[in-house]
């Protein structure tokens, strides 16, 4: 603080000045901060749908007509990662037919929670939409 500042407030310590600018800066940080560890684990939630869908298509592959099988397997990909996607949507489509020499394709829906942002968007939750498609031998 200034001498001439001083004179008028000498009650007033350097040291104040110093805990109001952090406490202004505080929740900045912390938003950053926060921010920082959702955007990780949005990163991680879609590599792991992506994965899932990948393995659910790899499986339709060779058992095009096993719906439920294929549906199994994505799920099963996902198991250990901490993603549950037991209430995701699944969608197995044939765009062509699910023959020989045509594609299957393997979609995957996740609704992601935000935990340590979610007060500030006014929708908590965010829809990651990964799919794979891979051609039936």
């Amino acid at each position: 603080m200034r001498k001439g500042l001083q004179r008028y407030l000498p009650h007033l310590s350097p040291s104040g000045q110093e805990l109001v600018e952090f406490a202004i800066v505080l929740p900045l940080l912390l938003l950053v901060t926060f921010g920082v560890l959702d955007l990780g684990r949005i990163f991680h939630a879609a590599i792991t749908i992506t994965n899932a869908a990948r393995e659910g298509a790899r499986y339709g592959m060779k058992h095009s007509e096993d719906m439920d099988g294929i549906v199994s397997a994505t799920l099963a990909e996902a198991q250990d990662s901490g993603i549950d996607l037991s209430t995701s949507i699944i969608d197995v489509s044939c765009p062509e037919g699910c023959a020989s020499g045509l594609p299957i394709r393997v979609t995957v829906q996740y609704n992601f929670t935000f935990i340590m942002v979610g007060f500030v968007f006014p929708e908590p939750n965010l829809a990651i939409i990964r799919s794979a498609e891979m051609m039936v031998p």
